[in-house]
C-alpha cells in the first residue's frame, strides 16, 4: 500500500524506542499507522508479516485507540498495553504499540505513557501519529524520533476516488474539501452520489442555526463543508442567531470537539479567501478584507480553546469580531 503522497513514502528505518509521525489531516490514521508499523514486525522477505500488520491482524501489534463512541484514550487502556508489553513477542522480534491518534490521550493516560517511554520494555517499540507536535506533551515529543509524512496531493486524492468509481468532476470537487482523518477512506469505500449530496447540503444553507451547526459537527464531509461555509458567511455578516443559539450550542460541546470545529472552520475560511473551495461565492458577497479578519479571529479563538480559555467568552468574541460597516467589501 502506497503512502498518500504522489511518490511512495519509504518508511525510515526505526532504531528509536519511540517514533512520532507527523501526518496531515486527510490521511487515514489507522491505515497509515499500520503501514508504518508493518516493517518493524516483518522479518527479511516476510510478506506474510507485512500483510498481517497492515490488516491489523499481527499478534505483536498493539493498537491503542479510543473506545467506541469515545474520543479519548484513558489511563486504563495505557496500563493494559503496558501489561501486554511485559510478555515476549509471539511471532516477531519485538512488539509494536501503535497509537494512531496520540493527541486523544487524556492527561492521565499521556503521563502513564510517558513513564513507560522513559524506561521502555526491551522488546517494545512505540509508533505515534499526530498532526502537530503541540498536540502532545512536550516531554513525550522529546522522547520520540520525529518524522514528517508528506501530505497527499490533490491529484493523488482524485486518482483514489476515480479508482473507487467517482467521475472526474465529482472526484475533483471532493478533493478540494477540508477532509478529516478517515474521510477519504470512507468516501472511497462507500461511493456517494456527490451531485445529490451537494444539492441536499446546499439546501441546508438557509436552515436554522442548530441544524447548520449539527451538520458542521457531523461525520459527513460534504454536509460538513457546506455547513462550515455557511457559518463563515453568517459570522462575517453578523448573524444575530449565532450570538445566541449558536454560541450556546457550541459552548455545550466538549473541548476537543469545539477545537476541531474551530480548526475546520479556519480551514474553510482560508479556502474561501483563496477561492480554493467556495462554490457559493461567499468571498464575493462578504469581501476579502472581512474574510481575512475572520481568519485571524478564528485562529485566536482556536488557540484560546486549546489553552482552556472560557468557551462561551471565546465564541462570543469570535462571533463579534468581523462586524463593521461593510466598507471592506
Amino acid at each position: 500500500m502506497n503512502s498518500p503522497s504522489d511518490a511512495p513514502f519509504a518508511t525510515p528505518a526505526i532504531d528509536a524506542a519511540a517514533t512520532l509521525f507527523l501526518v496531515p489531516r486527510a490521511i487515514d490514521r489507522l491505515g497509515e499507522g499500520r503501514r508504518l508499523a508493518a516493517p518493524l514486525l516483518a522479518g527479511p522477505d516476510s510478506a506474510s508479516d507485512l500483510s498481517m500488520a497492515e490488516r491489523g491482524a499481527h499478534p505483536d501489534l498493539l493498537v491503542l485507540v479510543p473506545p467506541e463512541k469515545k474520543e479519548r484514550i484513558g489511563i486504563g487502556q495505557v496500563r493494559e498495553v503496558i501489561r501486554q508489553a511485559q510478555f515476549s513477542p509471539v511471532q516477531a522480534s519485538r512488539k509494536v504499540c501503535l497509537i494512531p491518534r496520540a493527541e486523544a490521550l487524556t492527561p492521565e493516560a499521556a503521563n502513564a505513557l510517558l513513564k513507560v517511554m522513559e524506561e521502555p520494555p526491551r522488546d517494545t517499540t512505540f509508533v505515534l501519529l499526530a498532526e502537530h507536535p503541540s498536540d502532545l506533551l512536550p516531554t513525550i515529543v522529546s522522547r520520540c524520533r520525529s518524522v514528517r509524512v508528506p501530505p497527499p496531493s490533490r491529484e493523488s486524492i482524485v486518482r483514489r476516488l476515480t479508482d473507487a468509481g467517482y467521475d472526474d468532476i465529482d472526484a475533483a470537487w471532493v478533493a478540494a474539501l477540508p477532509l478529516r482523518d478517515g474521510d477519504l477512506a470512507r468516501l472511497a469505500d462507500s461511493q456517494v452520489d456527490v451531485a445529490a449530496a451537494r444539492a441536499e447540503a446546499s439546501a441546508g444553507r438557509t436552515a436554522a442555526i442548530p441544524d447548520v451547526i449539527s451538520a458542521a459537527l457531523s461525520d459527513d464531509p460534504l454536509q460538513r463543508h457546506i455547513a462550515l461555509l455557511t457559518i463563515v458567511e453568517r459570522i462575517a455578516t453578523s448573524d444575530p442567531e449565532l450570538l445566541t443559539v449558536g454560541v450556546r450550542m457550541l459552548a455545550g460541546q466538549d473541548r476537543d470537539a469545539l477545537a476541531r470545529f474551530l480548526l475546520e472552520l479556519l480551514i474553510s475560511a482560508f479556502a474561501v479567501l483563496q477561492e480554493a473551495s467556495d462554490p457559493f461565492g461567499v468571498r464575493d458577497r462578504v469581501g476579502v478584507d472581512r474574510i481575512r479578519a475572520l481568519c485571524h479571529a478564528i485562529d485566536r479563538a482556536y488557540r484560546s480553546i486549546v489553552v482552556y480559555g472560557p468557551a462561551e467568552a471565546v465564541l462570543l468574541s469570535l462571533m463579534l469580531a468581523p462586524g463593521g460597516d461593510g466598507d471592506d467589501k
